[in-house]
């Protein structure tokens, strides 16, 4: 069998030298072959440089192409459109992957027989990371790309999240049966997350078999930028913005009272979570679960804004 390991890249030069060296080094046990399809998406740095250096010492599994399209589904798509495997592996351009994942996304497509599979993320935290942002990992899965059900392979049934695109992985025909990412969502499209998860979601409408890997591991850098509040608030309000664009049913009833295209009821929600904040500031677990919701609905407020304005849909 032969897979494809697909990393997209965005002026990531100092972090995906070490990326891609631990790909290089998995450990196949003789089972099966691989290739890497690194693309670059308009990288301003060395990235180029550094790819061709480790191409020297690859034989030949490493493969560079050139995406001009900004955003990360432009980037990644093209990186399937290029692979030659029957199962194609993707993880981020800042991960480590151990030394066996390749060899557990193998052995997990072949005892199961699954379309697709998520494996799991470790977060590396930098020194000096509080501890209570350690004890909300789970809280924090997103902004922090964080994604632990355990040790063992076990069907995806809800209320499991959806797989992060830093390590997940799905048979090649699934793409020519259902198609590569929506580049209206994911880095680099305004909203800035949410490839991943659709992709996911729209496999589980289909029926497909879907499995988690626990044994398919991926280490990921905490940026210390990605635990400060500001931060959060930003990436929820993506969030909220995905919910709207890609989830019809999170799109309001016609008839409602609205001011600016933006629904009352939802105005008052977002006045409410503004005044929850100072009542949660003794207890970091609630602060975060007022702070996400709060952003989130901030967040369809703008999306429920831009429809209105764009298209009059609720200007009724």
């Amino acid at each position: 069998m032969f897979l494809s390991v697909i990393v997209a890249t965005y002026n990531r030069a100092q972090t995906l030298q070490k990326t891609l060296e631990s790909i290089l080094n998995q450990k196949t046990l003789g089972a099966f072959d691989f290739e890497i399809i690194l693309v670059d998406n308009n990288s301003n740095d060395n990235t180029k440089e550094i790819v061709e250096a480790l191409k020297k010492k690859a034989g030949g599994r490493l493969r560079y192409f050139f995406e001009p399209k900004q955003g990360k589904a432009f980037a990644i798509n093209k990186g399937i459109g290029e692979a030659k495997g029957e199962i194609l592996a993707f993880t981020d351009d800042d991960a480590v992957v151990d030394e066996l994942w390749l060899w557990n996304i193998f052995e997990c497509f072949k005892v199961h027989r699954c379309d697709g599979l998520g494996g799991r993320i470790l977060p590396e935290y930098p020194q000096g990371t509080p501890q209570w942002i350690k004890d909300h990992s789970r809280k924090l899965s997103g902004p922090i790309v964080y994604y632990d059900y355990g040790e063992d392979n076990k069907k995806f049934e809800k209320p499991m999240l959806e797989f992060l695109g830093a390590n997940f992985a799905f048979t090649k025909n699934v793409f020519e049966q259902f198609g590569v990412l929506r580049t209206d969502i994911g880095p680099g499209s305004g909203i800035n997350l949410g490839e991943d998860t659709e992709i996911t979601n729209r496999l589980l409408r289909a029926r497909k078999s879907l499995y988690y890997c626990g044994k398919a591991v991926v280490w990921h850098p905490v940026d210390p930028q990605r635990m400060r509040l500001q931060y959060l608030a930003r990436w929820y309000k993506s969030l909220g913005r995905y919910y709207v664009r890609v989830d019809g049913n999170s799109l309001p009833e016609k008839g409602l009272v609205r001011y600016w295209g933006i629904p009352r009821y939802l105005i008052r929600e977002i006045i409410l979570g503004f005044g929850a904040i100072p009542l949660t500031l003794s207890d970091k677990g609630k602060l975060l679960d007022v702070w996400k919701r709060l952003f989130i609905n901030v967040g369809r407020a703008q999306e429920i804004q831009r429809i209105a304005s764009n298209k009059g849909r609720y200007n009724e």
